[in-house]
């Protein structure tokens, strides 16, 4: 599986479970509502209507509870949530045509649409927008419109006589008006056609509130899968403009080669301190120190690219644009050297050694879709390392090629240290010295 793949995957996974909580969660809703009207149906309407009512609400309650049981234990499938929803609403259909308005007498059943309304098809359409699926909406209000036309049609077939909007006179007073409406007759087509395009409205109006939550859902799971990629390779302390360009680029940063400058910079003296001390003492120290390197990098506009023992290596102008990024390398070791005298790490203090190179360098992430890291090669990364290492023959605390030195517009404090070959190259690098060890 390619990353492409495994983020579509992981997309999907998030989505599903997303409607599957949001199913059971509208489920739930529905059945402290069934609850209260079944309550309402038993002791407060007459006998035995009430008690046909409330045996009919508590069948819903019953088919709920399965139904949400089956989707909390991942047993239910897509297509049994259309069939639920379906059941559902025709069910409603059905008790709007045979559910008995009273206990006695012959009342039009028509009445049921003038008495009770189709609010209970707008409730069930508004639960199914917490499935997060704008399909399902779209079904459960096509459903909705379906069940409407369906229990009226029933109703009006069996009717001899049927009255509507078109048989009200163009100038009709208040009497005529209320006969027609009041008349036992009265069918109200164009109040069916109303309702039934306030339905399809809500429901595209709903669907389409529900399609941007999908799509803020799922920028946000790439967002987080992005992330996680980013710290997998730089570390959990990444500046905003490396994520940014790192999701942008899909988590993997391609092969370039560009100039810019690298610090490296290592404990002086740590092996006989870790010789000393406890390892939780060893490691929890480390911790510190790494962890104000690396907010002082960051600072700096540079990104800390690897951690080797008690030595950490950190890259300016790569992978993020940095114009002054030999200045910026500067200070930062200037920072990390006065962090280091000033503080205690794990209870420790420490003296650092630090170089600075800079140069051409190859840059970008390598390695597999289950691990990768982001990495320099070249002449300058070694020139560093370096630079670096001769502080403790030079007895100073940052050592920076001439390179940088110019580059950084010839910073003050520093002081020619001589020549030093490099293996690999033919000619001498100047060096530039600054603080004792």
């Amino acid at each position: 599986m390619d990353r492409s793949d495994s983020a579509e995957a992981t997309t999907r996974g998030a989505l599903e479970q997303s409607e599957r909580a949001g199913l059971a969660l509208g489920l739930a809703i529905r059945g402290w509502l069934l609850a209260a009207l079944m309550a309402f149906a038993v002791l407060g309407q007459q006998w035995p209507q009430g008690l046909v009512g409330g045996g009919f609400l508590l069948g819903f309650l019953l088919l709920g509870f399965l139904w949400r049981r089956m989707i909390l234990r991942r047993q239910d499938r897509v297509w049994m949530r259309y069939a639920f929803q379906a059941l559902e609403i025709t069910a409603v259909g059905v008790a709007a045509v045979n559910m008995p308005l009273t206990t006695g007498g012959e009342v039009p059943q028509i009445l049921v649409f003038r008495v009770y309304g189709i609010d209970v098809l707008f409730f069930l359409l508004a639960i199914s927008a917490l499935s997060l699926s704008p399909a399902l909406v779209l079904w459960t209000g096509g459903c909705a419109v379906a069940a409407l036309w369906g229990a009226w049609g029933t109703i009006v077939l069996g009717m001899e006589r049927r009255l509507s909007w078109a048989d009200m006179p163009a100038s009709s007073s208040a009497e005529v008006y209320l006969a027609l409406v009041l008349d036992p007759d009265f069918v109200a087509t164009g109040s069916r056609v109303i309702e039934s395009f306030l339905l399809i409205a809500t429901a595209l109006v709903i669907a389409a509130a529900v399609q941007r939550a999908r799509r803020l859902l799922a920028q946000r799971v790439s967002a987080e899968r992005a992330r996680a990629e980013v710290t997998q390779i730089f570390g959990s302390f990444v500046p905003t403009e490396v994520a940014t360009r790192l999701a942008e680029a899909g988590g993997r940063l391609p092969p370039e080669k560009r100039v810019a400058s690298v610090l490296f910079v290592d404990i002086a003296g740590f092996t006989r301190f870790a010789e000393g001390a406890a390892p939780d003492q060893v490691v929890h120290a480390l911790d510190a120190f790494f962890a104000m390197v690396e907010a002082e990098v960051a600072a700096h506009k540079g990104v800390v690219i690897s951690l080797i023992g008690d030595a950490a290596m950190a890259a300016f102008n790569a992978p993020l644009d940095n114009p002054d990024h030999a200045a910026d390398a500067i200070r930062a070791a200037e920072a990390i050297r006065a962090q280091s005298s000033a503080q205690e790490f794990g209870g420790e203090r420490f003296s650092v050694r630090i170089g600075v190179a800079t140069g051409s360098v190859a840059a970008g992430t390598v390695g597999g879709t289950g691990r990768r890291a982001y990495t320099l090669y070249g002449d300058t990364v070694n020139l560093a390392q370096r630079l670096e290492q001769a502080n403790k023959a030079a007895g100073t605390a940052i050592m920076i090629d001439g390179a940088t030195w110019e580059a950084a517009g010839s910073p003050g404090g520093y002081v020619p240290n001589g020549t030093m070959a490099v293996r690999g190259r033919r000619a001498e690098i100047a060096a530039y010295t600054r603080g004792p060890d």
